[in-house]
């Protein structure tokens, strides 16, 4: 079953296939830009195989954020991870950075994990370099968490968490 989530204004989140990989794979034009995206485990340069392995594509819930004409404006995952909602590897389409692709990413990935689960917080990883992200993250209420003990480069990354509004 295929799930779609519209907002107000007309953009769809719907569960990424293989047609969007190949746009997904044309926006990370070098090392530098996978790592900042998919982590120091993902590899590059990539092939669509590797591509969609590293992305752990089949394992975690994974969707695109199309515009009210369409077009494919981001694309991110979620999962269960520390007991909350997780949002991983979000990234908007560089020709729409700017245009309110990735707000709308995050609140729609939100809606989708109430949808599957009951958490009464989010969270997420961001390099600690990765500004645009951060102020992104931050104005949409999440704050800068206690590091999880064990998780991978606490010196690099801020680990975000978001406690769930009610209604």
């Amino acid at each position: 079953m295929t799930m779609r989530l519209t907002d107000d204004d007309g953009w769809q989140l719907s569960d990424a296939d293989d047609k969007d990989i190949d746009d997904i794979m044309s926006w990370f034009p070098d090392a530098d830009s996978i790592d900042i995206w998919g982590g120091p485990g993902f590899r590059y340069p990539f092939t669509r195989e590797t591509f969609r392995e590293d992305c752990r594509l089949d394992a975690m819930t994974s969707c695109c954020l199309r515009d009210p004409r369409g077009r494919l404006a981001a694309f991110g995952q979620c999962y269960e991870r520390y007991g909350r909602g997780h949002l991983a590897r979000l990234v908007s389409n560089p020709a729409m950075r700017r245009k309110g692709a990735g707000r709308r990413l995050i609140e729609l990935l939100i809606r989708r994990i109430d949808d599957l689960h009951d958490y009464d917080e989010y969270s997420l990883f961001v390099y600690r370099h990765n500004e645009a992200a951060c102020r992104c993250y931050l104005s949409l209420g999440f704050e800068v968490g206690e590091y999880p003990a064990g998780a991978p480069m606490p010196d690099r990354c801020f680990f975000l968490t978001r406690r769930k509004l009610r209604g």
